[in-house]
């Protein structure tokens, strides 16, 4: 049997996870309980992300809005080279470029599920990325509810081909996120987000197994 709401969790887990890669609101994040709402979810699918989830809060409670600003545009933004840069392709092609084929692999996914992407960011974005996938989750959450079996199947396939095909840059980025910064926020923030990849790793691996 599958569980719905599970899949609803890790879905939410992507969500809140890509809102923290935008330009940082303090104020906001700490209003809407971004921190604490992550570390409630991961709980109940990635327990190893949780305690980072609390170090993330602790880390926005200290920090000012200026110096988070600040840290956010050093690591993800510029105009110098960047420190810990958010973009798949980087990290994927040998001559770490940005817009490379990897890229246009990232957006044909988004086409295949239905998703035209207009954002001032290029398709490979770690937010964008995350986003998608909690896209995809909202999807075979919905299938799951009609009872659409094939759907379910379609989304869930969509979801590991993506995970195992273009997001296996992402401990190498939260690894140059610790190196680069002693924000807290930040690298408690490359710690959640990695290990919570560790989790989803072996879910998806396992699906792999059971599909094959």
């Amino acid at each position: 049997m599958i569980d719905q709401n599970k899949v609803l969790t890790r879905g939410n887990c992507f969500k809140l996870l890509a809102a923290c890669f935008y330009e940082p609101n303090r104020d906001l994040f700490v209003e809407e309980q971004v921190c604490n709402n992550l570390k409630d979810l991961l709980n109940g699918w990635a327990s190893g992300a949780a305690k980072a989830a609390s170090d993330m809060n602790l880390g926005l409670i200290s920090a000012d809005q200026a110096q988070l600003s600040i840290d956010h545009a050093s690591l993800f933004v510029g105009p110098f080279e960047l420190i810990a840069a958010p973009y798949g392709s980087v990290h994927l092609e040998k001559n770490r470029q940005v817009m490379g084929d990897s890229t246009i692999g990232v957006l044909r996914s988004y086409q295949d599920a239905g998703l035209s992407v207009e954002a001032k960011e290029p398709p490979d974005h770690i937010a964008i990325e995350l986003e998608f996938m909690y896209y995809l989750c909202t999807k075979e959450a919905e299938a799951i509810s009609d009872a659409q079996w094939e759907e379910v199947a379609k989304y869930r396939d969509l979801q590991r081909n993506f995970f195992q095909t273009y997001l296996q840059w992402i401990p190498h980025f939260c690894d140059a996120i610790r190196q680069g910064t002693d924000n807290q926020f930040y690298t408690s923030l490359a710690d959640c987000l990695s290990r919570f990849m560790v989790t989803c790793e072996q879910y998806y691996a396992k699906q792999a197994e059971n599909a094959a």
